[in-house]
């Protein structure tokens, strides 16, 4: 068995975001997923610089989970961006039509006066 290393190659940031307070979970889920995904993927900038973009949709049926011993964040999603550096993330949040498209869309469904990031270097055990 080898030691593990932090990945060189790759970096992710974590996005945990809450949802509008002016629409329902339904519409949050729904507008994230099947509206703001497309308008995202559409940049180029998304397209040349990231390499994996995955949304984590809350689960409401798993509350009971907390039973378990463990806390709950009471966030309303998570998004995860993987890309190559720091820079090329920076380079995305920066661009201009990101700011003009992407920002003014998100109001629209998220209150991004709450959304906070953590920037991730990672170790990957399992990944089939």
């Amino acid at each position: 068995m080898s030691n593990p290393t932090l990945r060189t190659d790759r970096v992710r940031m974590l996005g945990l975001i809450y949802k509008n307070p002016s629409i329902s979970r339904e519409e949050f889920d729904r507008y994230w997923l099947e509206h703001h995904s497309q308008l995202f993927l559409s940049l180029d900038i998304v397209k040349k610089n990231l390499l994996k973009y995955e949304q984590l949709h809350i689960n409401q049926q798993t509350k009971d989970l907390q039973s378990l011993g463990a806390a709950l964040i009471e966030c309303d999603g998570v998004a995860i961006i993987e890309a190559e550096s720091y820079e090329k993330l920076l380079e995305l949040f920066n661009d201009a039509q990101f700011k003009a498209i992407v920002e003014p869309d998100e109001e629209k469904f998220l209150d991004r006066s709450k959304t906070r990031s953590v920037p991730l270097d990672f170790a990957a055990f399992i990944n089939k």
